[in-house]
């Protein structure tokens, strides 16, 4: 199916493309495309090209970039911008290209506009704006910022801290965000363990794989002390409950010193945030955005909220080094500040290891 948001004086562009096997769906009048890709464009998932007469679009050039990469998010769709008799033409080909948008019609001729949408439709697109494979690698290169620092050790003045951390979705990330967080808090000299909470049976999967062997009432898996009950039999700084998807705040979530709520806030999905958001009125919750784009991010804090943090991608149960800006504003009144720098091994390359006494 072809989908095309046109204006009145354009909709007559794919004419000639009827008849054909494709399918077009047309919509005439003016739209806001933040709210086309956030409401509307879930409606039209088996899309395979959405092209968009760019004069019809309410957003100036920063905004409708934003929209077209959430709908390149939430679709795997080909966009056809059209910019024909657009005097900026220009600024937006060289932000399209930016983000991989490379079928683009600037002719300004009926005949010309045919010939372009049928490059654009074709097997291989349009190729004149295509970047080479080696442009494109050097945009993808790690930033220095990036780049793992030394990590510094501190002194805790916690006990048995709860810690509950929840997703608005099934897949949001709670059971790694949950690891990550106790691999971050021990890598810094904390005694921290892991506690599921839910049905999902993670826990079980993931003591197998690692050949976990009960330790007390303990599975040590990693660096990490895992509990498949709240029965836990030594004390902790930090106890981290991994409570799964919720629509209603759980006793532990709500009786938790500290809650972290993680999930995605893309725009097809932030509906659900916004419900467990409603769920837990009056609790006062970290709110974290998972995988978010960073030219997204701007968007889906407006949408959702200001106060949502965003946090970095990580498929490592054991990364220790990661999200710190998260993570240290939500326990740093329980640090005595004893810095100690050093550098510490991965979490899990000293797995089934015993960690010292809880400091005095």
């Amino acid at each position: 199916m072809q989908l095309y948001l046109s204006s009145n004086g354009k909709s007559g562009l794919t004419d000639f493309m009827e008849g054909q096997e494709l399918v077009i769906k047309k919509l005439i009048g003016r739209f806001s495309l933040k709210l086309f890709a956030a409401k509307d464009i879930r409606n039209y998932i088996g899309c395979k090209y959405f092209l968009v007469d760019v004069s019809c679009i309410e957003e100036q050039l920063d905004d409708f970039i934003v929209a077209l990469q959430s709908m390149q998010m939430m679709l795997n769709v080909r966009i056809i911008p059209i910019l024909s008799d657009m005097v900026n033409a220009d600024a937006y080909i060289g932000r399209l290209v930016d983000i991989g948008v490379t079928d683009i019609v600037t002719a300004d001729s009926m005949d010309g506009i045919r010939d372009e949408l049928a490059e654009c439709l074709s097997e291989d697109g349009m190729q004149k704006y295509k970047r080479p494979q080696e442009s494109l690698m050097q945009d993808i290169a790690l930033p220095e910022a990036l780049i793992p620092k030394e990590i510094v050790k501190y002194r805790w003045d916690a006990r048995n801290v709860k810690i509950a951390v929840a997703g608005t979705q099934r897949r949001s990330g709670v059971t790694v965000t949950a690891f990550n967080l106790a691999a971050w808090l021990i890598a810094r000299g904390a005694f921290a363990c892991y506690v599921e909470t839910n049905t999902n049976r993670h826990l079980n999967w993931i003591v197998n794989i690692y050949d976990a062997e009960k330790d007390g009432e303990a599975y040590p898996v990693g660096c990490v002390d895992c509990y498949f009950t709240n029965e836990l039999d030594k004390d902790y700084n930090f106890i981290i409950y991994d409570c799964g998807e919720i629509k209603e705040p759980p006793t532990i979530f709500r009786e938790a010193d500290i809650r972290l709520l993680c999930g995605s806030i893309l725009p097809h999905e932030a509906k659900d945030y916004l419900q467990v958001l409603k769920a837990c009125k009056n609790m006062n919750i970290h709110k974290l955005g998972l995988c978010v784009p960073k030219p997204l991010q701007e968007f889906c804090r407006e949408s959702l909220s200001e106060d949502i943090l965003i946090a970095e991608a990580s498929h490592d149960l054991f990364e220790n080094n990661i999200n710190g800006h998260i993570y240290m504003p939500m326990v740093e009144r329980y640090t005595e500040w004893h810095q100690v720098t050093a550098h510490l091994p991965r979490c899990s390359s000293i797995k089934g290891s015993r960690f010292r006494d809880l400091q005095e």
